[in-house]
C-alpha cells in the first residue's frame, strides 16, 4: 500500500483499535448510569434503545472495516470486499448522525416543558433544542471545531449518502503506467465482448483486477466543489473518538445518582 500515514500514526491508530472495545464498554456503562435521573420514559427509551443501539453498530462497523481492510493490507480488495467496506461505512455514518438525533430527543423529552414537541425542531444544532441543553454541553457543541466537524464533514457526507451520491471506497491506486495498461486491457475487453468470447473477457478482467494497489480512502461525488478523498482508517477511528467525547459531555450534563451496577448490554 502506498504510504499515506507515518509509522507513528499507524502505530497510534492500531493502539486505538486495540482499545476500541473497552472504550465502547465504558461508554455503555456511562449511559446506563445516567438513566436513573430521567423522569420521562421516552427519554429512557431514546437513551437505551436509541443511543446505545446505535453505539453498538458504530463500534462494530469500525471493527468490520478494519477486519475486511486491514491497515497494512497490500493485496487489492475484491469486488465483494469493497462492497462490504462500503456497507459498513454507510451504516457508520447513518448511525453517528442518528445517535446525535437520539441524544437530542433524550434532552427534549426530559427538559422541554411543552406538552407537544414539533419533531422539526429536534436536533442538537436546532435552536429550540439548544435551549434545553446544559450550558457546558451547548458551549462544547458550538465550539469552532465541533461546528466544523458537524456542518462541513458529518452532515455533508451523511446527506450525500442519503440523498445524493453514496460514499464509496476507491477500488485502487494506479501509477500513470498502470493506467495505460488498464486502457489497453479495456480495449481488448471491448473486442472480446464484440466477439462474444467470454473466456477471454474473464481472463482480461482478472488481469485488470490484479493491477494497482489498495486505496485506503473514501469519497462521494468527485464533481462537487470542495469534495475530497478522506483517509478511511484514520477517519473512522477519529470519528469514534468524537462520538465518545460527545457522549461523555452529554452524560456530564446530567447529575448521576444511584448508578446502576448490574445491567445487560443486550438491547
Amino acid at each position: 500500500m502506498t504510504r499515506i500515514l507515518r509509522d507513528e500514526d499507524v502505530e497510534k491508530i492500531e493502539q486505538n483499535l486495540i482499545l476500541l472495545k473497552s472504550r465502547y464498554t465504558k461508554l455503555v456503562f456511562k449511559i446506563f448510569n445516567i438513566q436513573n435521573v430521567f423522569k420521562n420514559e421516552k427519554s429512557k427509551e431514546y437513551l437505551i434503545h436509541g443511543v446505545v443501539r446505535r453505539l453498538d453498530v458504530i463500534e462494530r462497523c469500525v471493527e468490520n472495516i478494519y477486519s475486511i481492510f486491514p491497515l497494512r493490507r497490500e493485496k487489492l480488495l475484491s469486488r465483494d470486499e469493497l462492497k462490504d467496506v462500503d456497507i459498513n461505512l454507510h451504516a457508520f455514518f447513518i448511525n453517528i448522525f442518528g445517535l446525535l438525533d437520539n441524544i437530542a430527543w433524550v434532552v427534549v423529552y426530559e427538559k422541554n416543558k411543552s406538552v407537544t414537541i414539533d419533531k422539526r425542531t429536534v436536533g442538537l444544532y436546532k435552536k429550540e433544542t439548544q435551549e434545553c441543553l446544559d450550558d457546558d454541553f451547548k458551549k462544547y457543541l458550538n465550539s469552532d471545531i465541533m461546528k466544523k466537524w458537524h456542518d462541513e464533514y458529518l452532515r455533508n457526507y451523511r446527506n450525500a449518502l442519503s440523498h445524493r451520491i453514496p460514499l464509496y471506497v476507491h477500488p485502487k491506486k494506479l501509477t500513470q503506467k498502470q493506467k495505460e495498461q488498464e486502457e489497453v486491457i479495456g480495449e481488448k475487453i471491448v473486442e472480446a465482448m464484440k466477439n462474444q468470447d467470454t473466456d477471454e473477457m474473464d481472463t482480461l478482467q482478472r488481469e485488470m483486477d490484479g493491477i494497482g494497489e489498495p486505496s485506503p480512502s473514501f469519497v462521494h461525488s468527485l464533481s462537487e466543489t470542495g469534495n475530497k478523498f478522506v483517509i478511511l482508517h484514520a477517519q473512522v477511528i477519529t470519528d469514534f473518538g468524537t462520538v465518545e467525547e460527545i457522549i461523555k459531555k452529554f452524560c456530564e450534563s446530567f447529575e448521576v445518582v444511584n448508578p446502576t451496577k448490574n445491567f445487560s448490554t443486550s438491547i
